[in-house]
């Protein structure tokens, strides 16, 4: 029955179903985005516009489309739609569109013996699943970036959906497994697969948990929020412990880049009070967070490739990226604590709320890295697997 379904999901029709689908799911990632944060119903009332409470009708609501034939704006009032709406709608249905090329159709064109690019990727559960946690991730990602909150409504419906669909397909956890199988634990492959599936949770909430403890005591300040905790615990419900790793480690690369440029932000920002002769704010940028997993990447990475006793071009250049991202959020780092210490904040008996609007949220970054995961964990963990089992069987014995 599931290779039947698979074989059905492989069709160009099913394709085109999928991209159809995925802009569907778009449109119900906007309710979420917006209806979440306010503490609205997400079932009712129906669709409305926001300015004049009118009913949205069925034909003026269809994905992407709408929006350019009523030129962003409501029918009745004339009101301006945000263009973002139509802009998670694209993206989600590229996402399930281009995931099902990858998973279904990409392997064909290269030559490999499996379909897709992922092997065992090509099925069914493993599909909707990782489709239902990048939607998660999106809706998730885009009110994090605006709120800086993570709603766990969203990550435990992805961990739930993780959990449940490993017990119907084992596929789910054993493509993200280590060597493609799912551990014999309990003595029936369906609860195993939970099992290993709550492992994989439980490891993407430890490695947040520890961050966030090592980070709030080296910096005196909350370095990660505990949001971030339930949207790893999520993706390891879903992907696997293996896949949580690589996750943890490629997310503060990707989200580096942003964290620079908002410092630099507030840099001008400081710059530009301080010529009006104000009191200049100190830039609030958490790079905490990145330090610490970039500095565990570097040791990991390390590790792997001296036990593997390989010193190819490909880990010099990747150490060397480590140590750079380390060095340059160490020094920033360093300047933000000097500024609060010069403006006095810590012996301010009342101090205000520190702006947040330089913050660096992770989640997005976090959820671009379970996305890459998705894609490239075979050849990520064929890479490090001989060093890693170097240093495991030195470490055993």
């Amino acid at each position: 029955m599931d290779g039947t379904l698979s074989e059905l999901f492989s069709t160009w029709h099913f394709g085109f179903f999928f991209l159809a689908l995925g802009l569907c799911v778009g449109s119900f990632l906007n309710v979420c985005i917006y209806r979440l944060p306010a503490g609205k119903s997400l079932v009712w009332p129906g669709s409305h516009c926001t300015s004049c409470e009118a009913p949205i009708a069925w034909y003026d609501n269809i994905p992407v489309a709408s929006y350019f034939i009523l030129g962003g704006r409501c029918r009745k009032c004339g009101a301006k739609f945000s263009a973002r709406y139509m802009l998670v709608e694209l993206v989600t249905g590229l996402i399930w569109f281009g995931y099902w090329l990858a998973y279904f159709k990409a392997g064909a064109w290269f030559g490999p013996e499996h379909a897709g690019l992922r092997q065992g990727a090509d099925n069914a559960g493993v599909y909707l699943v990782h489709m239902a946690l990048a939607s998660a991730l999106l809706a998730s990602g885009v009110i994090d970036y605006e709120r800086k909150e993570i709603y766990t409504a969203v990550t435990n419906f992805a961990l739930a959906v993780g959990l449940v669909a490993a017990f119907v397909w084992l596929e789910v956890q054993a493509v993200g497994a280590y060597d493609h199988l799912v551990p014999r634990w309990t003595g029936w492959d369906r609860t195993d697969a939970v099992v290993l599936g709550l492992v994989g949770a439980a490891v993407g909430a430890g490695v947040i948990n520890v961050t966030r403890f090592l980070g709030t005591l080296a910096f005196k300040r909350e370095a990660m929020g505990i949001g971030d905790v339930y949207l790893m615990a999520a993706i390891g419900g879903c992907l696997g412990w293996e896949a949580t790793v690589l996750v943890f480690l490629a997310a503060p690369f990707l989200g580096l880049p942003y964290g620079l440029w908002q410092a630099l932000r507030a840099r001008k920002r400081t710059q530009a009070e301080e010529s009006e002769e104000e009191e200049p704010a100190p830039p609030h940028v958490c790079l905490g967070t990145f330090l610490a997993t970039v500095a565990g990447f570097v040791l990991f990475a390390a590790a792997a490739v001296v036990a593997g006793g390989e010193w190819s071009v490909g880990p010099r250049l990747m150490l060397l990226a480590g140590l750079v991202a380390f060095g340059v959020s160490f020094l920033f780092l360093r300047r933000e604590e000097d500024q609060r210490l010069t403006l006095g904040e810590e012996s301010a008996p009342e101090p205000a709320a520190p702006d947040d609007s330089h913050e660096v949220p992770y989640g997005p970054f976090l959820g671009m890295a379970a996305g890459l995961v998705m894609l490239v964990q075979d050849y990520a963990i064929g890479y490090f697997q001989p060093g890693v089992e170097a240093l495991w069987s030195a470490i055993v014995g």
